[in-house]
């Protein structure tokens, strides 16, 4: 499994893809850091893009790796080795170049123009996504055997975790405003890892005071640090059942 991972990992550190994700990433760490003179305002704007960008572009170029890595994948399972090393090299290389690109291109420039606890948390939050999103493309992909459908799922799933998610979250909060539901709202947070995250960050500066009396749970929990401790264990739990959910996936899959 270590083998197939190292081969894995150099060949997609040499794709193109990749390298362009890492220099899309250098661009926005950098860019907006220039164009924005505070470093907190920056680090939000940094959040909101990567939020949105980095699901996007792991769950799309996982899949279409794996799909393309099909006569690969039939070539390692003719000879004796188990599915479930194929699958795990498979989440380790992918996870490993992803990060890499994200960790220097965002994480570089965030650390540089400011350090601060604020920056950590986006940093492992964002690493925590990535693991997550490449788990989900592996665990649709190993479900779906045709390239078109899996992709298609893959894009409504980021659009419903991206968009879709926080709009019913605001329509249960108008429905239902006149009743004290933040604990109900602050549990379905943790369905949605992107919300997680940016929840997780925005918790820790100072625009958490513009979210008014109704946020007072957010504060008090996600600005603690045993609701960071949960938070990033929901991200953890995140991980375990999308890697494992491909892993059974892959198991049953008829190649």
């Amino acid at each position: 499994m270590i083998q197939i991972a190292r081969y894995l990992t150099i060949d997609l550190l040499k794709n193109r893809a990749v390298i362009g994700s890492f220099l899309l990433f250098v661009a926005i760490g950098w860019g907006l850091f220039f164009i924005e003179n505070q470093p907190e305002k920056a680090l939000l704007m940094v959040m909101q893009v990567t939020l949105l960008l980095l699901p996007l572009i792991t769950l799309i170029f996982s899949c279409i790796y794996y799909y393309n890595s099909y006569e690969f994948t039939v070539l390692l399972l003719s000879n004796p080795i188990k599915r479930s090393a194929v699958i795990q090299a498979f989440f380790i290389a992918l996870s490993i170049s992803f990060s890499f690109a994200y960790t220097i291109g965002i994480g570089l420039p965030l650390l540089l123009n400011n350090p601060s606890p604020e920056s950590v948390i986006m940093l492992v939050s964002g690493n925590f996504l990535l693991w997550i999103f490449v788990g989900i493309a592996l665990f649709i992909c190993t479900k779906v055997n045709d390239k078109v459908k899996g992709i298609g799922l893959v894009l409504i799933l980021w659009a419903f975790f991206a968009f879709l998610f926080d709009g019913l979250l605001i329509l249960i909060m108008y429905q239902f405003g006149a009743y004290p539901i933040e604990k109900l709202i602050l549990i379905l947070t943790f369905l949605n890892p992107i919300d997680i995250s940016r929840i997780s960050v925005i918790m820790q500066t100072d625009a958490s005071a513009m979210m008014g009396l109704s946020g007072a749970v957010f504060v008090d929990f996600f600005g603690s640090m045993k609701g960071l401790v949960i938070s990033f264990s929901a991200l953890l739990l995140w991980v375990a059942v999308m890697y494992l959910g491909s892993v059974r996936n892959f198991r049953k899959s008829d190649l």
